[in-house]
């Protein structure tokens, strides 16, 4: 199979396009022909040798869509040519890829492969972090930093239908009307507005009750200021490109009894099937939209990374094998 591959851990430049052997398949996996991959931060992370030092060479890659092509010992309820999405094993930017049986989730009818591959880690990170973090409740506010993103996009659509009052953060006037487009109620531009006024006049100065945080490396601090009695602040990202520290100041946490909660999909493993299945809903009854900022071919996955660490995106970036 064709693949891109990097033989030591580095930047975009390290990926070259070619031959690899193929995925084993393992008892309780499909391995899937990959129509089209999604691009996430973490693979930026990942090929860099930050998070962990997975085997060289090493193809990145864990959001993907495809069509099932084999069936591993013990799978049942899924069948050959089936479309499907989840999150891969083995390195999503390939012509192949492996999933466990139990994350091939059924592709609805209604949607591509590229907004397949748009799906896995943004939204389960979205849901996971709104539903079984924060425990939002419908007439709540909520902050979603970085809503342009992928993880930004998903949260405020699934903000609005737990029924919440949706502000978010964006960089630039293109991003904010299509945010706008999407539901959010306040779209604040944090290059030329301060987000944390913004948030108390959005919230008749009570603070808001939660705050999805991308760029913790930038914003922790001031989201003590801008949250609310008994808020609750979930850190899913520190910022693409952005260090792995941040501060914040101890006496508004205090004063505020703030709950600060952290959250890695890599902990969610149990979670994920029943995510899955409510968001399958969600897509197939059209209450939300998986959007695709650009597709690229596989072998222009390090431009399409360059493109993501630079914020050239509003939603996903997919490559399509």
């Amino acid at each position: 199979m064709r693949a891109m591959r990097a033989h030591q851990f580095g930047g975009p430049e390290q990926l070259r396009l070619e031959d690899a052997p193929e995925p084993q398949l393992e008892a309780g996996q499909v391995m899937i022909r990959v129509r089209a991959a999604g691009i996430n931060p973490a693979d930026l992370v990942r090929l860099s040798g930050r998070l962990g030092t997975p085997p060289l060479p090493y193809i990145p890659g864990t959001d993907v869509a495809g069509e099932i092509e084999r069936l591993g010992a013990g799978v049942r309820g899924l069948e050959k040519g089936q479309r499907i999405f989840g999150r891969a094993v083995t390195g999503g930017y390939a012509e192949l890829a492996c999933l466990p049986a139990e994350e091939a989730i059924p592709l609805p009818d209604n949607l591509s492969f590229e907004e397949g591959a748009a799906i896995p880690i943004p939204f389960y990170t979205a849901y996971h972090a709104l539903h079984n973090k924060a425990k939002v409740s419908s007439g709540e506010t909520v902050l979603v930093s970085a809503g342009a993103g992928g993880v930004g996009v998903a949260a405020i659509q699934l903000a609005r239908i737990a029924g919440a009052r949706v502000m978010t953060t964006v960089g630039s006037h293109e991003k904010a009307e299509r945010v706008a487009e999407l539901g959010a109620h306040l779209v604040v531009n944090y290059k030329v507005q301060d987000f944390v006024r913004e948030a108390q006049n959005f919230t008749d100065n009570k603070g808001l009750d939660v705050i999805i945080e991308n760029v913790a490396a930038d914003n922790l601090a001031k989201d003590f200021l801008a949250i609310g009695a008994a808020g609750r602040i979930v850190v899913v990202g520190t910022g693409t490109g952005k260090a792995a520290e941040a501060a914040f100041p101890v006496f508004p946490a205090l004063m505020k009894d703030v709950t600060i909660l952290g959250m890695s999909l890599i902990n969610a493993g149990s979670a994920i099937p029943e995510m899955a299945r409510i968001l399958s809903g969600f897509f197939s009854e059209g209450k939300i939209k998986a959007v695709v900022s650009k597709s690229y071919q596989l072998m222009q996955a390090p431009a399409a990374l360059e493109d993501l660490l630079a914020g050239r995106v509003i939603g996903k970036l997919v490559l399509t094998p």
